[in-house]
C-alpha cells in the first residue's frame, strides 16, 4: 500500500448477491475491521456525504456511484485481498439463512391468517366490536287547545327493532302495514338490525319495541288550520308549516344502539340501549280553539254541507274557538285530494269570496255615524243607475222601508239609494275601519288573504257604487273579515282582531312566546252597534233570517247571498251563500259565520247551520261542555 494516500483503502460493495455488514480498510499497514455504523461515521469525518442505506458519495477523483447497487469504492487494489480471505463466501452463506428463516417466518404467517379466518371464536370475538346506532323517529312538538287538549300526538305509535336472520321477521309481518311489508321483505337480509313501524307492542313477544306518537288523531281534527308534513317530517302548509322550527326541535333525539355479530345479530345476552344524541326544548304551541266546539262543528259540517266555511269566534277576545272548512282531506294521504281536485286543500277562513248582502252591516254603521239613519226609500223591486237596472231578490217590491227594514228583508234598492248619499270615500272609510282590505296575521309568516276593496276612482263611477252599496262589485273578503265585522258590532264597537295562536308554551304548557296581536280599538260608537244589533236581532226574528232563530234565547245576524261569476256546466251562475250573526242576542259571547261557497243552491241554508251550531253551543253551555241526552236529542 503506498503510504502518501491521502484517505484510507477503502471498499464498499453492495448488491443484490453480495452484501457485507463488515468492510475493511487499511491505514499505516494494519488492517482492522470496524462496524457499518462506525464507517458511516468515518466517511462523515472524512468529507464524506452519507445520504441513506443505498447511496454513498465519496468526494475523490476514483469515487463512483451506482444507486441501488454498487456504491463506492476507492483504490480497488483492496478488493482481491477482501475476496482471498473469503468474504464473499461468509456473506453468501449469510444470505442463504436470512433468507430461509424469511421463507419460514411467511410462512407461519400465512398458516395463522388462514386459521384466523374459518374459526368461529374469532369471528364472534370481531363482531362484538361492531357496534349499530339506529336513529328512533323524533317526536314533534304537539298543538293544544286552549284547555290544553292535545290536537296531535295523543295516539301512541310503535317501532320494532328487526334483527337480520333471527325469528322476527315473521313475527314483524302480521302488525306492518302493506308498505311496511314490501320493506321488511326487502330487508330480510340485510347486515344490520333496523326499525320498522309495527302497530302494538311487540315487547312482550320478544321483540325490542320504542314508543313514538302519531301525528295526528285516528280523526283528525282542524286540519285545515293545522296543515300537513311532508315525507320528511316538515310543516308544508298551515301552522305545521308557520311553527316548523319550534316543534321540529321538541322532541329528544334519540338512537337505538346495540352490538352485533358480523352477521347482524345481537352478542348473546346483549340488549339494545337507547342514547339520547340531542335534548329536546318540549315547546309546543297553544291554540285559541277549544276542541269540543270545534269537534262539534266539524260534525254539523259534515252533516250539512259539501263545501263551505264555519267560524266561532269568542265576541269579548276575538279568539276563533272553531274554524272548520268542508270538504276536509286526510292529512295522512294528501295525495289523495291532489288528484281529486276538489278544493279540499285550500283552507277557506283564508281565502276571499263575494261578500255580498252581509257587508250592507258596514253601510248601516256608516249611516248611524253620519247622521243618515232617517234616510227611507219606497221599493219597487228595482231601481236605475246610469242606464243599469238593479234589482231586489226575486225582484221583489218592499214598498216603504226604512233603515231596520231594509236589513230584515234585504233591500238592494235601499242600499243603492244608501250608498249615493254617504259616497264612495266614506263606505271606503268604514269598510277600512271594519278590517276589510286588510290581511290578517295569524302566525310568523302566515297570514291570510286581504281581499279586494274598489279604489275611490273606481267608485266615481255610478253604477260601480250601486253595485258597492249591497256587497257586490269589485268587493271580496274572508270568512275572517266578515267574522270580525259582525263581531264589532256584538261586542259594543270594538274591533277585535282574530286570533288562533296563543303562543309557544313549555313542556308544562305555559306560554314563553306568547303571540303579539294588535290592541283592540273601538271603530264606531257604542251606541250604533246597540242599534244595529236590535236592528240584526230583528232580522231573525222578523226578516229573511228566520232559519237562523235557535231553541233556546235570541240571536241576531244577516243573511247575503252574492254573486260569482262562475258557472257550472249547464251554464247557471253558481252563488256564494253566507249568514253571520251572534249569540245571545242580549248578552253576546259567540260571533259565528257560516258560509256555503260556489254552489247553486244549498242543502240547507246558512242561516239554518248558524242555527244547530248555536243550539249545539248552548247545550255545552249549560253542561259545562258535556252534552246530555235531553240536551244532544235539542242540539241534533
Amino acid at each position: 500500500m503506498d503510504k502518501s494516500d491521502p484517505y484510507p483503502l477503502l471498499v464498499i460493495y453492495r448488491d443484490c448477491k453480495i452484501c457485507w455488514d463488515r468492510v475493511f480498510y487499511s491505514h499505516s499497514n494494519s488492517l482492522n475491521s470496524i462496524s457499518w455504523d462506525n464507517l458511516i461515521r468515518f466517511l462523515l469525518l472524512k468529507n464524506s456525504l452519507f445520504l441513506n442505506s443505498d447511496l454513498v458519495l465519496q468526494k475523490s477523483e476514483n469515487c463512483c456511484c451506482f444507486s441501488g447497487n454498487f456504491f463506492l469504492y476507492y483504490n480497488c487494489r483492496m478488493l482481491p485481498t477482501l475476496m482471498e480471505n473469503g468474504g464473499v463466501s461468509m456473506s453468501l452463506r449469510r444470505l442463504t439463512l436470512l433468507e430461509a428463516i424469511l421463507v419460514l417466518m411467511a410462512g407461519i404467517v400465512i398458516c395463522r391468517v388462514l386459521w384466523i379466518s374459518t374459526d368461529t371464536i374469532y369471528a364472534a370475538n370481531a363482531g362484538a366490536q361492531t357496534a349499530h346506532s339506529t336513529e328512533l323517529p323524533r317526536e314533534r312538538g304537539n298543538f293544544y287547545d286552549r284547555d290544553g287538549q292535545p290536537l296531535t300526538g295523543y295516539t301512541p305509535e310503535w317501532y320494532a327493532l328487526c334483527i337480520p336472520g333471527d325469528a322476527s321477521y315473521a313475527t314483524l309481518f302480521p302488525y306492518v302495514s302493506y308498505t311496511e311489508q314490501a320493506e321488511l321483505y326487502e330487508k330480510r337480509n340485510t347486515s344490520t338490525p333496523f326499525l320498522i313501524r309495527v302497530g302494538k307492542d311487540l315487547n312482550g313477544s320478544g321483540i325490542p319495541t320504542y314508543r313514538s306518537a302519531r301525528r295526528y288523531l285516528p280523526l283528525p281534527i282542524a286540519v285545515h288550520l293545522l296543515g300537513y308534513l311532508d315525507s320528511e317530517g316538515h310543516g308544508v302548509s298551515g301552522l305545521e308549516s308557520a311553527y316548523d322550527d319550534v316543534l321540529a326541535d321538541a322532541g329528544n333525539q334519540e338512537v337505538v344502539s346495540c352490538l352485533t355479530t358480523a352477521q347482524g345479530r345481537l352478542l348473546n345476552g346483549g340488549s339494545p340501549a337507547i342514547q339520547v344524541k340531542a335534548e329536546g326544548t318540549g315547546q309546543s304551541v297553544v291554540l285559541t280553539l277549544d276542541a269540543d266546539i270545534q269537534r262539534m262543528c266539524e260534525a254539523v259540517a259534515g252533516l250539512t254541507m259539501k263545501r263551505g266555511y264555519i267560524i266561532v269566534m269568542d265576541t269579548k277576545s276575538g279568539e276563533v274557538l272553531a274554524s272548520v272548512s268542508m270538504p276536509e282531506y286526510d292529512p295522512e294521504n294528501v295525495a289523495k285530494s291532489i288528484q281529486a281536485n276538489d278544493t279540499s286543500l285550500i283552507n277557506r277562513a283564508f281565502n276571499a269570496f263575494s261578500a255580498g248582502s252581509v257587508f250592507k252591516v258596514v253601510l248601516a254603521a256608516a249611516a248611524y255615524e253620519e247622521g243618515l239613519d232617517w234616510f227611507t226609500h219606497d221599493c219597487t223591486g228595482s231601481v236605475e243607475v246610469a242606464g243599469q237596472i238593479y234589482r231586489c231578490a226575486q225582484g221583489k217590491a218592499h214598498g216603504e222601508v226604512n233603515l231596520r227594514g231594509a236589513l230584515e228583508q234585504s233591500c238592494n234598492c235601499y242600499f243603492v239609494g244608501l250608498g249615493r248619499l254617504l259616497g264612495g270615500d266614506v263606505i271606503l272609510a268604514e269598510a277600512e275601519k271594519f278590517g276589510f282590505g286588510k290581511a290578517c296575521a295569524v302566525a310568523p309568516g302566515l297570514k291570510s288573504n286581504a281581499g279586494v276593496l274598489p279604489t275611490e276612482e273606481r267608485l266615481e263611477n255610478a253604477g260601480q257604487l250601486a253595485l258597492f252599496s249591497f256587497g257586490q262589485g269589485d268587493l271580496t273578503a274572508t270568512p275572517l273579515q266578515i267574522t270580525a265585522m259582525m263581531n264589532t258590532v256584538a261586542d259594543g264597537g270594538v274591533y277585535h282582531t282574530p286570533r288562533f295562536v296563543q303562543g309557544v308554551a313549555d313542556a308544562s304548557l305555559q306560554l314563553v312566546e306568547p303571540l303579539k296581536v294588535p290592541e283592540s280599538e273601538t271603530v264606531c260608537h257604542s251606541d250604533t252597534a246597540r242599534v244595529l244589533c236590535s236592528m240584526l236581532q230583528s232580522v231573525v226574528t222578523d226578516g229573511i233570517g228566520r232559519d237562523a232563530a235557535p231553541q233556546e234565547e235570541q240571536a241576531g245576524g244577516k243573511t247575503g247571498t252574492a254573486q260569482t261569476g262562475q258557472f257550472d256546466e249547464s251554464g247557471e251562475e253558481l252563488l256564494n251563500y253566507w249568514f253571520s250573526g251572534f249569540y245571545p242576542a242580549e248578552s253576546p259571547r259567540y260571533t259565528i259565520t257560516v258560509l256555503q261557497d260556489g254552489i247553486l243552491e244549498p242543502q240547507y241554508s246558512s242561516a239554518a247551520i248558524f242555527a244547530r251550531i248555536v243550539d249545539s253551543l248552548h247545550a255545552f253551555d249549560c253542561t259545562g261542555g258535556v252534552q246530555t241526552a235531553e240536551t244532544a236529542e235539542k242540539s241534533s
